[in-house]
């Protein structure tokens, strides 16, 4: 069972969701307004001197194998970005535990 992590800047969130639901991702959650300092781009503070903010998303799933194909999507989807700042970051990690019962 794996975990996935999703962090973009709000300008490449509907096109990572659309990415995301055209490959059967049917849920997750969205935490908007998150104010991030990536790897790579300039920050985005959601202040006056670093303006913009990101978007999280986290995914769930109970195949391993998936989360790796999402994470592989995920990849090829940063070969489109414009610049650094449109790049997605991504993580994932093992759950003890997924349930939705």
């Amino acid at each position: 069972m794996k975990m996935v992590y999703i962090t973009c800047n709000v300008s490449v969130r509907e096109p990572l969701i659309s990415m995301l639901e055209e490959n059967g991702v049917e849920d997750y959650q969205i935490i908007e307004q998150v104010p991030a300092k990536n790897v790579k781009g300039t920050p985005r503070l959601n202040t006056a001197v670093w303006p913009g903010h990101n978007s999280s998303i986290f995914l769930q799933f109970s195949d391993n194998e998936r989360a790796r194909e999402i994470l592989s999507l995920v990849r090829e989807f940063n070969k489109g970005a414009y610049n650094e700042n449109e790049l997605v970051t991504a993580c994932s990690w093992t759950l003890d535990e997924y349930f939705y019962d």
